[in-house]
């Protein structure tokens, strides 16, 4: 179990892939989404012969990949939250702030692919590496949601950007993934087996 844990990962999102492939609300946003999470899977899967993250890297990755998949299927902002909207009162579907968010969990496999590697070896550098390289990622990735805006039709341009009528929507999407880089990171440091240190090379 613990050494087939990604495959089981794998597993379950070709499943999870196929079924939410299904009569999406709109092909194009459908497409548009799910384009960069299948680049990082076929990434994590042709690399994996060459360096295997822990399974709590793995694990980390495969929120946003899960989460991504199911925005793409009905647009982030159709996405059903409506319990947790209404439970906590707020004014729109916040379901694209949890997955802005697990897009700072790749910090963690970030970190430890630089700290296992010796790449470098004073751990706060890795630290500040992993949130700052999530926080570049979040801006590119803002430019490129308003370019195709830009470039798609007004509904699908809209659909896509996902705002919601929030004039701040990219700031607090860049805020929610350096948040959750900053999470990863603490939960790095404290977590065995690495527990802060640099060099560590025990996978688990």
């Amino acid at each position: 179990m613990h050494r087939y844990f990604p495959h089981i990962l794998l597993g379950l999102y070709l499943v999870w892939f196929g079924v939410l492939a299904t009569d999406p609300y709109n092909r194009e946003i459908w497409f548009s989404e799910n384009l960069p999470i299948v680049l990082i899977v076929l990434l994590l899967v042709v690399t994996y012969s060459k360096f295997r993250f822990s399974n709590t890297a793995y694990f980390l990755m495969s929120i946003l990949i899960f989460l991504h998949t199911l925005g793409g299927h009905y647009t982030f902002e159709r996405v059903p939250f409506e319990w947790v909207t209404d439970f906590f009162g707020f004014e729109r579907n916040n379901f694209d702030r949890v997955a802005h968010f697990s897009v700072g969990f790749y910090a963690f496999a970030i970190v430890e692919f630089l700290c296992r590697q010796a790449y470098v070896t004073r751990r706060w550098i890795a630290y500040l590496f992993g949130v700052f390289a999530i926080l570049s990622v979040a801006a590119l990735y803002e430019i490129v949601e308003w370019w195709f805006a830009v470039m798609a039709d007004n509904e699908t341009g809209i659909a896509f950007l996902g705002s919601q009528g929030d004039i701040w929507d990219a700031q607090k999407d860049m805020l929610s993934d350096g948040l959750g880089a900053i999470f990863a990171v603490a939960l790095y440091h404290f977590l065995p087996p690495w527990r802060g240190r640099c060099g560590a090379r025990r996978v688990g």
